[in-house]
């Protein structure tokens, strides 16, 4: 390939998209090359999620938070990642939001029946904007099994460490032990 200076960025930037064909056509290939390989593992992947709101006269808060997951083979265990965002509006004027991310670990307990298991994940959450606070911790839930693809989960509290900064100097560190019986969390998932 020659090369040629000039002024002209159009001429300059064509000669550069075909100096990278060769490489773009690498790049796709072990793209598509990827993509058969993460489709070739059916049912072990699920996405998913939940999304939560509250609706008082003071304090309306949101929250959607998105999974993925994969179960080991032929194992009781699977590893996850959520990625949540909230918003949170007091007396109409504050708002503020955050993004969590929460990998985990779970362990399938039990199946009840054809269409209910009952689990416990094992999960960390981290402020991902101003890592201000983290916890660690055991959830307990179950499952229930609405088609051969599509689940419903169910937590029912948490058993864990929580760290939060409060203020500047100052540090909220505690054990907690809480079962949300009256709002548990909910969420809907797709398993390939």
């Amino acid at each position: 390939m020659e090369h040629f200076v000039t002024s002209n960025p159009k001429i300059c930037y064509l000669c550069r998209i075909k100096s990278y064909r060769p490489a773009m056509k690498k790049r796709l290939l072990t793209l598509i090359i990827a993509l058969f390989g993460v489709l070739s593992v059916q049912a072990q992947i699920w996405i998913g999620g939940s999304a939560n709101a509250t609706l008082g006269k003071e304090l309306k808060t949101f929250s959607i938070a998105p999974d993925v997951g994969y179960c080991i083979p032929n194992t009781p265990f699977s590893i996850a990642c959520a990625v949540e965002y909230a918003g949170t509006l007091q007396n109409g004027e504050d708002y503020c939001h955050s993004v969590t991310i929460s990998p985990y670990f779970r362990y399938d307990i039990c199946e009840i029946g054809e269409r209910f298991s009952l689990f416990v994940d094992l999960v960390s959450d981290f402020d991902a904007l101003e890592f201000s606070s983290f916890d660690i911790g055991l959830c307990p839930g179950i499952s229930f099994d609405l088609t051969d693809h599509w689940s419903a989960e169910f937590y029912i509290g948490f058993l864990g460490y929580e760290w939060e900064q409060v203020a500047d100097d100052e540090v909220e560190r505690c054990f907690v032990l809480d079962f949300k019986t009256v709002a548990p969390s909910f969420g809907i998932y797709y398993n390939f």
